[in-house]
């Protein structure tokens, strides 16, 4: 006599297709959770306004001795008008003013060399300064390019 085994290998995975199939149906069930008042008003303010860029990874980044110029390295660094410099500064306990001038020096560097930047300028242990460039404004309109 033969023996036979109670399932094969179809039997198994149609069992674990099956609890696939559940899992999955469990978690698109499950609604999403309601927006709470204030990001319904931050988004409606949002998308009354032109739409947010997508963010990518910075596409350059440099550490500048205090006093150093950027414009020649804005210049090298900057090649689309959809760039723009962010000029992060840390400051010291006590340093605020003196990190807030050299914010505006260097704004006023980036603005001379034509590439827009922003500032950002926040407490920290010490000094420090970095400057990144991104693509931080949408195309033009009627182009499709990629960034």
């Amino acid at each position: 006599m033969i023996l036979r085994a109670a399932s094969g290998w179809q039997t198994v995975t149609a069992d674990l297709a099956l609890i696939l199939f559940l899992i999955t149906a469990q978690a698109v069930r499950e609604p999403p959770a309601p927006p709470s008042q204030v990001e319904t008003g931050v988004e409606a303010e949002t998308e009354a306004a032109e739409p947010a860029p997508v963010t990518s990874s910075a596409l350059a980044l440099h550490k500048p001795a205090p006093g150093e110029s950027l414009q020649e390295w804005l210049h090298a660094t900057v090649t689309d008008e959809r760039q723009v410099a962010t000029i992060s500064i840390g400051y010291a306990p006590g340093q605020r003013e003196d990190a807030l001038a050299e914010g505006e020096r260097l704004l006023g560097e980036a603005e001379a060399a034509g590439v827009a930047a922003r500032l950002i300028a926040m407490p920290n242990s010490s000094d420090d300064i970095l400057v990144s460039v991104d693509y931080l404004r949408p195309a033009p309109d009627g182009t499709n390019l990629a960034p």
